[in-house]
């Protein structure tokens, strides 16, 4: 199982890509939308299916009143009827980013728990657009403990020389940040967004910000209108994002899998039975679902 968190250095559709690539996989997924700013699945992708009552601020709460995994369960929702794409909404107001500050530690270590377990998720994280602060990444207004626990962080981009511009710096605040707290700067990739008016190759983007490509995704606007607005009802095996974002799912696990053998990767055990307990449940329910119960 694995860890990925998506990150954008400006508006150029990380929670597309993130909702993307958790709809796409072939294995269970938990799409966990922690960014900063307003989470738009909520709005657009399940156009108002639920209101404030649920998701990311109320697990700050939680979590001062030592509760947060019995929180982090019960503001789950479905992406699917199976049970095997899970997912936390984001916030409905960015000044509910600060109440998360001593949070997100703690999340990120749930999250990295949900993926542990034989019988767990692979967990996108949407991390959104990053937030820098003098000095560097800021670390209680953006979920910035999320990326140091995960296995690959993705910086998605246009292929256009204004969003590589636009996001070099945020590259290299990124890049001092994950030296000094996450797994090193080779956990750090990119993916594009083939915007029809780039004129950029991976390979130029590559050299550029000095960072592997691991994927390029077409530019859709039939799948922008299902995912941003919820308009539409296209079958999405064939959307062309769906199936670019296939493969871009192949192939961060094929680099996931690569790195951890690299580094000697044994997964810690769950050490909170609370925990473990919510993966057994989870797992449990999906298998009922699955198999038609």
């Amino acid at each position: 199982m694995s860890m990925v968190s998506v990150v954008s250095a400006h508006s150029c559709g990380a929670t597309m890509t993130s909702l993307a690539l958790a709809l796409a996989s072939h294995r269970p997924t938990l799409l966990a939308e922690c960014g900063a700013s307003v989470g738009s699945v909520r709005t657009g992708y399940r156009v108002g299916e639920w209101g404030g009552e649920v998701g990311l601020w109320h697990l700050a709460q939680a979590d001062r009143q030592g509760q947060l995994p019995e929180a982090f369960e019960a503001h789950l929702r479905r992406l699917d009827t199976e049970g095997n794409r899970l997912w936390l909404p984001g916030l409905t107001d960015p000044l509910q980013a600060a109440a998360l500050a001593q949070t997100w530690e703690p999340l990120g270590e749930l999250l990295r728990a949900m993926e542990m377990d034989g019988q767990g998720y692979d967990i996108v994280a949407d991390c959104g657009r990053i937030v820098l602060e003098p000095g560097g990444v800021h670390t209680s207004l953006f979920p910035a403990p999320v990326l140091w626990r995960s296995d690959l962080v993705l910086m998605v981009l246009r292929n256009t020389v204004t969003s590589v511009a636009q996001t070099s710096p945020v590259v290299r605040a990124l890049k001092d940040a994950l030296e000094q707290h996450g797994g090193g700067v080779d956990m750090l990739r990119l993916l594009l967004v083939k915007e029809p008016a780039g004129t950029l190759s991976s390979s130029e983007v590559a050299s550029r910000l000095q960072v592997p490509v691991t994927g390029m995704l077409p530019w859709d606007d039939k799948a922008a209108r299902l995912f941003t607005h919820g308009v539409g009802n296209p079958k999405q095996a064939t959307l062309p994002l769906m199936k670019q974002a296939r493969e871009a799912a192949r192939l961060i696990g094929v680099e996931i899998h690569t790195r951890k053998t690299r580094l000697g990767y044994i997964p810690a055990p769950v050490s909170s039975s609370v925990v473990a307990g919510l993966v057994q449940r989870l797992a449990s329910k999906r298998r009922q679902v699955s198999g038609g119960v």
